[in-house]
């Protein structure tokens, strides 16, 4: 059993060979939606790229302090309102996606996203919103698994001109081509195949109206909805010894892939669920944490070691691992997953208090499990910590 996932594939070409883009892309998740900002910065190279990774910061702290996608629009507008030629500027588009698939975009002198499905692309209609400071443009619509948006800057939609398309290619002609280009493909070939294609099928495109010159610094944001999987990570005791029952019983039924990281909240799972836990002697090395074996339960290791180890490798070359040790296990199950969740009990075990664990610098499940969060997230999933 899945979820829905939110993925983005992301395709930015700067006009310059070798210079920086002059457009910006944010994007975040939290349990609730996920947000993608694309700023597109006045002009090219470093100086844009500077206007549009400034406001595009901007915007995320105006979100990242309760501002509503419209107010903070609004005072973002405010501010480019009083620039002069020689200041920072940049054009934007906000999309946000609530986890039912309500999606809302707000955007600024920047091109129509549009609907796409793998069988065809569409532009979506926009209402004019007059502020103070200027004008937004909104789309409000809906999508489900197999269903996405693009967003984009104008260095898609106005090239060509010049080259046979008086006022640029437009986002009513690149819908109409993207289309052809979707249905001429193979029919059998997969919707997260094909979407991972299609920045690149844009870019073709403008390449083949250009002559394969850049007229402009180009961005294609596809985000798009699919089922995604979960893995939960039991780790550490609940605080309080009479909600053992209830979060076992909670973990037990959670979809997805199934974690345990420590010995004594193994022990526990064990025992508030009726099953045998078994040690497994198997070590294939001195530095290999141990593993667990509990029915129902997909992995079952080490605390404190392991999730240290984790961290470390979450960087690493796989190639590089053993495909038996546990903490690979664990590495191939937080990787191959869209949403993780952590039941992190707050009691830690005697070891980590341990001043041999002190000297080897194994932090705590506490100090750990936020930084493979932050990891992990970087990587674009969504991580939930669950505090017991």
């Amino acid at each position: 059993m899945g979820y829905e996932h939110i993925e983005i594939e992301l395709k930015q070409i700067s006009k310059y060979p070798n210079t920086p883009c002059g457009d910006f892309f944010l994007r975040w998740k939290t349990a609730a939606y996920t947000t993608c900002i694309l700023c597109d910065g006045r002009g090219h190279g470093i100086k844009a790229n500077i206007s549009a990774t400034m406001y595009a910061n901007y915007l995320q702290h105006l979100f990242n302090s309760n501002y509503s996608l419209r107010n903070a629009c609004e005072k973002l507008l405010k501010i480019l309102k009083n620039t002069d030629n020689n200041s920072p500027y940049a054009v934007f588009s906000v999309i946000r996606i609530l986890n039912d698939g309500v999606v809302t975009v707000l955007s600024h002198d920047m091109p129509a996203p549009l609907f796409i499905t793998n069988r065809k692309v569409r532009v979506l209609s926009q209402r004019k919103i007059e502020t103070e400071f200027g004008e937004l443009l909104e789309t409000n619509c809906f999508i489900k698994d197999g269903e996405g948006i693009i967003l984009m800057s104008d260095g898609v939609t106005q090239a060509g001109i010049g080259r046979g398309y008086k006022f640029g290619l437009g986002s009513e002609k690149l819908a109409e081509l993207l289309s052809e280009n979707i249905s001429n493909l193979d029919i059998s070939i997969s919707t997260n195949t094909l979407y991972k294609t299609i920045p690149d099928i844009i870019y073709n495109i403008v390449k083949d109206i250009c002559n394969n010159v850049n007229d402009d610094d180009i961005s294609i944001a596809l985000i798009h909805a699919r089922t995604g999987s979960i893995t939960t990570i039991f780790t550490g005791p609940p605080t309080n010894k009479e909600n053992d029952a209830k979060y076992v019983r909670e973990f037990i039924l959670s979809k997805g892939k199934k974690i345990i990281c420590g010995g004594t909240t193994a022990n526990i799972v064990a025992k508030n669920s009726g099953r045998e836990m078994k040690v497994d002697m198997y070590q294939s090395s001195h530095y290999t944490p141990p593993s667990y074996h509990i029915d129902g339960i997909d992995l079952a290791v080490e605390g404190a070691i392991t999730l240290n180890q984790l961290y470390n490798i979450l960087d690493a070359d796989r190639n590089l691992m053993q495909n038996s040790n546990p903490v690979t296990k664990l590495y191939d199950y937080v990787m191959n997953s869209d949403k993780i969740v952590f039941y992190l009990g707050s009691v830690n075990s005697s070891d980590e208090g341990d001043i041999g664990f002190i000297q080897q610098g194994i932090k705590s499940r506490k100090e750990i499990v936020p930084l493979i969060a932050d990891k992990l997230r970087k990587l674009g999933k969504l991580v939930v910590i669950e505090n017991i």
